[in-house]
């Protein structure tokens, strides 16, 4: 049953899609709009539309999984959602139906005071750094702001 309280996150491996695809959107966008729970899922969608090990590869399973990628994934509600929660039903409607596209092709999303933090305008152009150590500043060519939430694409994506 999707949905089922796990241990730990070892046993993510050999869910079904659906079921990861809802535990990504709950424990990414629980208290967002359904155009925020749309937006996490397109995400996904996009990253495996890619087909890159840097974002996993081509199935659900690789570009939820891969390390790092989707901090809710870590976190106790991705592990055991509320079943009974509006949040959710959402969630798992989304993972089974998909839904129109909110973000177009962005790749990442933070929120949006994190998303701040890491902008910059060399030459007034938005850029974006990743956390990663050495990581240089990527200009911005897709944004799509969605309440708490900025979806984002950068040059060369």
């Amino acid at each position: 049953m999707a949905g089922a309280c796990l241990d730990n996150k070892s046993q993510f491996k050999g869910l079904d899609s659906v079921d990861l695809l809802a535990r990504c959107i709950y424990s990414e966008a629980e208290d967002q709009s359904l155009t925020g729970k749309r937006g996490v899922y397109w995400v996904v969608v996009n990253r495996k539309a890619k087909n890159s090990s840097e974002f996993g590869g081509n199935t659900v399973a690789g570009v939820i999984l891969k390390d790092g990628a989707f901090a809710g994934m870590d976190r106790s509600e991705a592990l055991c959602p509320d079943t009974g929660s509006s949040a959710w039903s959402k969630s798992l409607s989304i993972a089974q139906n998909g839904g129109a596209n909110p973000i177009g092709n962005c790749l990442w999303f933070n929120a949006n005071w994190l998303y701040e933090e890491r902008i910059s305008y060399p030459n007034g152009n938005k850029h974006y750094t990743f956390p990663d150590p050495g990581s240089k500043p990527k200009k911005v060519i897709e944004e799509v702001v969605i309440q708490d939430h900025t979806f984002f694409r950068v040059e060369g994506y």
